[in-house]
């Protein structure tokens, strides 16, 4: 019989449904865990409400999870801990701790970086976490990412052999049928992430008066939950002050696959304004329903949506440069449908959970050599 590596995957399943969640949904789904002799340990220290703050149940989660990690490792026995690390400076030390204790307890650490702010935290960061930065990159055996780009964010602090590229993926539920159904009286445009400034769900709002100025045609659905009542507030005055209740809709947390295809099926046209991104998996649902793309030049989306092919990109912040690439595929059903077909055909080739597991297992094999 042959081999299989023993893997332990340190991460974090749905509910909540963001990316993080659904990349290991979709990895637990995939070729992947035929491969490999997989364990994988549910790490669920994320909330929408409390995800930047230090409270007394994460703490006592911590403590739990410490001692699960620790009979998991001396149970299963993996030679490799893939975990979900975070360069955010709160989070950093806790995952500094669980990869730490994994290394003394003999495992080979991976990690698996789903952003890209490794430079930022050591930039920002004291002295205390410069030295912290340059300890665990050179503790880790290798470092997946999710884009071409994010490679260039570890120089200075891992070798470039040791990054390996694998973009995530998202569940197709494609209906031909359905799609072609789409027959009425407004034009959808649909932000589907968290209302959150850094997401750029202002820019998103500011644009709404002026494309209503030159299309009242044009109807805005905001799916997600909002990051704060502060932020609900600035938005409700802004949408009242400027008279927009009729264009607008806010449908909060959508809290099923399901729910949240039906949305794209509905829509038009896909925005994606944020300013501090890495992937936005959310562009994958949106090009496999079909959906012409408006998304901010970020991290590894450029990598993503192809500029005049499968959407259009724009400067980060720049909600006029947003106006005039919503009202150009607004009037343009033609264009529209045709960047809907190009960006259906990338993801079918690059982005499918069969395409994702053999990349996974490619970029593992790639890390076991080395």
């Amino acid at each position: 019989m042959k081999f299989k590596p023993r893997i332990l995957i340190c991460g974090i399943l749905p509910p909540p449904y963001f990316g993080h969640s659904m990349m290991y949904k979709m990895l637990m789904e995939s070729e992947f865990i035929k491969t490999y002799d997989v364990t994988f340990m549910n790490m669920h220290f994320w909330t929408y409400g409390t995800h930047k703050k230090v409270t007394i149940a994460k703490l006592w989660k911590m403590a739990r999870y410490v001692f699960q990690y620790i009979y998991l490792i001396l149970r299963h026995r993996p030679q490799y801990v893939l975990y979900n690390m975070s360069f955010d400076k709160m989070p950093f030390l806790k995952d500094y701790l669980f990869c730490r204790l994994g290394k003394l307890l003999g495992c080979k650490i991976v990690i698996h970086d789903m952003g890209q702010y490794v430079q930022e935290l050591y930039d920002n960061g004291s002295d205390f976490y410069k030295r912290l930065v340059k300890k665990f990159c050179a503790m880790a055996t290798a470092s997946i990412v999710l884009g071409e780009g994010t490679k260039d964010k570890y120089e200075g602090f891992m070798d470039r052999k040791k990054l390996v590229s694998v973009p995530g993926c998202v569940t197709d539920f494609y209906d031909e049928g359905v799609r072609k159904e789409k027959s009425r009286e407004y034009v959808r445009v649909l932000y589907f992430s968290f209302l959150s400034r850094t997401k750029g769900v202002m820019t998103a709002i500011k644009a709404i008066p002026e494309v209503i100025k030159h299309n009242k045609n044009v109807r805005f659905t905001f799916g997600g939950p909002i990051e704060s009542d502060e932020l609900k507030n600035e938005i409700d005055v802004f949408i009242t002050k400027n008279q927009l209740k009729e264009y607008v809709e806010f449908l909060g947390y959508v809290d099923s696959e399901e729910k949240r295809t039906e949305l794209m099926r509905q829509s038009d046209i896909f925005i994606f304004p944020t300013l501090r991104d890495v992937f936005g998996l959310v562009l994958l649902h949106a090009m496999a329903e079909g959906l012409a793309v408006v998304a901010s030049i970020e991290g590894t989306i450029p990598e993503i949506v192809q500029d005049g092919k499968t959407g259009v990109l724009f400067s980060k912040g720049d909600e006029f440069k947003l106006v005039e690439n919503i009202l150009m595929l607004a009037k343009d059903q033609d264009l529209r449908e045709k960047m809907g077909h190009n960006g259906r055909q990338r993801y079918l080739e690059m982005f499918t959970l069969e395409v994702y597991g053999q990349n996974m297992i490619k970029a593992f094999n790639q890390i076991i050599k080395l």
